[in-house]
């Protein structure tokens, strides 16, 4: 995969969407009030000022048959946060299920991808692994996951529940173009080295290092039973943390 985070490419993708003439921010996921994305609505005052045309889209992503009553409420809130704040013309909760090519579009127009999380101990997060994947500047809350796949310049942290320490980081890529695209650059490289065809590997090279491997060798085991694998998965993916 190239580097796909190039001016012409992001020009063309927000002209497709729309959102030319716009600085875009970008979030995504299911929504609930642990995402702490008050936060970086909060940030925007602070920001307008500076950037009067910056612009917030927040994604659903992923199917599912029901609307969780606990994330209806939240957006609700939020909803009512940007009026409180006068901030109707600069955020857009796009209420819709997109897929991954739909996903990728909206991050390719993106000029930084935000992660406002609340948890602590978050481990993984694929919204993470998927801006930095398409070379994207991220400013993140100081989660376990972002600060190891963000550190060496890959991203900016931000503190948690904390509106101005976002809107610092925001103005701190937006009126320094030569970081930003270095950071850009680190996420891509970085970004690598997530996808299947290299971690499969990064596997083969680690198996080959520990058993030492060979094709002499690999006759005598026995054939792989992907039974267990079968039962966890169904036609969306597979059983998490099973």
């Amino acid at each position: 995969m190239e580097y796909r985070h190039s001016s012409q490419s992001k020009r063309t993708t927000k002209e497709k969407l729309r959102l030319d003439n716009k600085i875009v921010l970008s979030t995504f996921g299911l929504l609930s009030r642990g995402k702490g994305i008050e936060y970086m609505i909060k940030a925007l005052p602070y920001l307008v000022k500076k950037y009067p045309n910056i612009f917030i889209y927040n994604h659903r992503w992923n199917s599912s048959s029901n609307k969780k009553k606990e994330g209806e409420e939240y957006r609700n809130s939020l909803i009512d946060l940007v009026k409180k704040l006068g901030l109707q013309e600069n955020v857009k909760f796009y209420n819709k299920y997109l897929d991954l090519d739909e996903i990728i579009e909206y991050l390719l127009a993106s000029d930084i991808y935000i992660c406002t999380n609340l948890e602590r101990n978050q481990i993984v997060s694929g919204t993470l692994s998927y801006a930095m994947g398409c070379g994207k500047a991220v400013v993140s809350t100081p989660n376990i996951y972002a600060e190891e796949v963000l550190s060496h310049e890959r991203g900016i942290l931000a503190n948690f529940q904390d509106p101005k320490s976002f809107a610092v980081a925001i103005d701190k890529l937006l009126s320094d173009k030569e970081l930003k695209k270095r950071i850009e650059q680190n996420a891509y490289a970085f970004g690598r080295s997530m996808i299947w065809p290299n971690v499969a590997s990064s596997y083969l090279h680690l198996f080959n290092k520990i058993v030492k491997l060979r094709e002499e060798t690999t006759e005598k085991y026995p054939t792989i039973k992907l039974n267990h694998l079968k039962k966890l998965t169904d036609n969306v993916g597979c059983i998490q943390f099973c």
